[in-house]
């Protein structure tokens, strides 16, 4: 073994790649917020999936490129961990601040989608209101638990194609 490999920090690539996938995120939720769509449903956000897929599988890389070649599967985990939350911790704070200071709309275009759809399906007035005012209280701890658990499952599938593990790890 080179004795002058240097060790990648999976923390320093999961956190620079994550906040290049915070940035997008927060990119396609603007224009979908100034398009006039809904931003948290649609196919806009396939764009920010693909994205971080993307980008994560170049973290990977990138670990790999810069040490010894190899990455284990939990050392691909923690860049996925911290590439999780520099993400969704952007994009989230981008969309509170957002939505509580500058422009309510998107929120209540989702609001008001959701309240199309229980009258569709004969949901009575009581029901409907009672899931808005619901869905207003627990919105971004919601958006939070779901961004992290999003973040991680993609990042246990992508681990699985990208790790390279050492044939002789103790060598």
């Amino acid at each position: 073994m080179d004795e002058n490999v240097q060790v990648p920090n999976a923390r320093t690539i999961g956190l620079t790649f994550g906040l290049y996938a915070g940035a997008i995120s927060t990119a396609v939720f603007l224009i979908a917020s100034f398009l006039g769509y809904n931003p948290f449903g649609g196919g806009l956000n396939y764009v920010g999936t693909v994205a971080s897929i993307v980008l994560l599988v170049f973290a990977h890389k990138k670990f790999k490129d810069s040490g010894d070649g190899f990455m284990s599967y939990g050392q691909g985990m923690g860049i996925g961990f911290w590439f999780t939350v520099a993400s969704a911790l952007l994009a989230i704070v981008v969309m509170y601040v957002y939505i509580n200071y500058v422009d309510y709309s998107p929120l209540q275009l989702m609001l008001d989608e959701q309240t199309a759809k229980m009258e569709e399906a004969g949901s009575d007035e009581n029901a409907i209101e009672t899931a808005g005012q619901w869905t207003k209280k627990l919105f971004w701890v919601f958006a939070v638990i779901g961004a992290l658990i999003g973040g991680m499952v993609i990042a246990l599938i992508v681990t699985i194609f990208t790790q390279k593990k050492n044939p002789e790890p103790f060598a």
